[in-house]
């Protein structure tokens, strides 16, 4: 399947309009996918097809075409990113599943190994290649209808299952964006998903202020990053990096994403993050139900957490986290949340996980 410069992009929120409008002011010819039963909360892209977004990309940019119609959306494009909170994923794999072909390529931006997951729902089915990012490529919030703030752009990795098929297309890949790391696989991409690492740590000890809106809206990454978040933050970046070691793995996510050296310190963290031009302006959480947590619990925390006990490694700041979500949501995110059985690595030892995501087969 050639390339053409045509893609197509699934979803409907802050990522998915803002990648949408980036790519099409670069020439790219977009056609967006959203649900159809979350049309109407994006009406006025059915209607105009045109987004307005300011910041880093500026611009008036008319996507190819708006659709709800899946097959209609997926048919004759080589590559298909999914830009969506990872609760969506599991839709998505449902829906897609028998509707793409071997010479597809299927990108969760970002992953919590959503590639996994669909490699694991398509068993059976003709699979294209799957990959995910650690990030999202923009820090970015959408306005108002069809109206996009980007206030930057972010360092982006990528890794595949089968993750010997990356060399087959990263060099069109890298026409949309400069990837600054391949991982080994997709396994490894999410063990270095930025944000649990960066948001846990402030969320669970500001819980009091993100609910006290009282005292007005509160900025997380200008108000929540004290000392204090910042040392949870690095015991939780030691404990996924000891889980991506049992795997053979060297994670650096939070030094590659905020341009820190190895060894930091909170100091180093702190200094990196406060009066960050593309972070401090984003407002938020003000809500403990924000995705911050609410998503960053059973889709980043409690798979690094489920994986580390498949591994026998120990974790006792990222359960304590959970344990603590558990309590203020009155949740079981450790039921709730994406676990090995979930993408199918249940039951094997360290060596058959590398073989399966190297391969993507059993």
């Amino acid at each position: 399947m050639s390339f053409e410069k045509r893609v197509t992009i699934l979803g409907g929120g802050h990522g998915a309009h803002t990648m949408a409008a980036d790519l099409t002011l670069r020439g790219f010819e977009v056609t967006l996918y959203e649900m159809p039963r979350f049309k109407a909360g994006i009406s006025q892209l059915f209607e105009t097809r045109t987004i307005k977004i300011s910041g880093v990309v500026e611009g008036t940019a008319v996507l190819h075409e708006v659709t709800d119609d899946i097959e209609k959306a997926v048919s004759g494009n080589k590559y298909i990113f999914l830009v969506c909170p990872a609760f969506a994923q599991n839709d998505y794999a449902r829906l897609l599943k028998g509707k793409l072909t071997k010479d597809q390529v299927l990108i969760c931006i970002p992953g919590a190994w959503g590639s996994l997951l669909f490699n694991h729902v398509f068993e059976g089915e003709e699979k294209p290649i799957f990959a995910e990012t650690d990030t999202l490529p923009y820090d970015t919030r959408l306005t108002g209808p069809c109206t996009v703030s980007c206030f930057g752009r972010n360092k982006v990795g990528i890794g595949f299952i089968p993750a010997n098929k990356s060399g087959e297309v990263m060099q069109e890949l890298y026409e949309f964006f400069p990837f600054h790391k391949v991982y080994k696989d997709a396994l490894e991409t999410g063990i270095a998903n930025i944000n649990p690492a960066l948001h846990s740590g402030p969320c669970v000890i500001n819980l009091g202020p993100i609910e006290n809106r009282a005292t007005g809206d509160f900025y997380l990454y200008e108000h929540g990053f004290t000392p204090s978040a910042a040392r949870v933050n690095i015991e939780l970046d030691n404990e996924r990096k000891k889980i991506g070691e049992a795997l053979g793995y060297h994670i650096t996510a939070l030094e590659d994403f905020l341009g820190m050296e190895e060894g930091y310190t909170w100091q180093d963290m702190y200094r990196c993050v406060h009066g960050c031009i593309s972070l401090t302006p984003i407002c938020g959480p003000n809500d403990i139900n924000n995705r911050y947590l609410t998503e960053d619990a059973p889709y980043g925390l409690v798979p690094w957490s489920s994986l580390a006990k498949l591994l026998g490694v120990d974790t006792p700041v990222i359960d304590s986290v959970i344990h603590i979500y558990n309590a203020v949501h009155t949740t079981d995110w450790f039921e709730r949340g994406r676990t090995v059985d979930e993408i199918g690595l249940d039951g094997m030892t360290a060596e058959e996980i590398k073989n399966y995501v190297a391969s993507g087969k059993k």
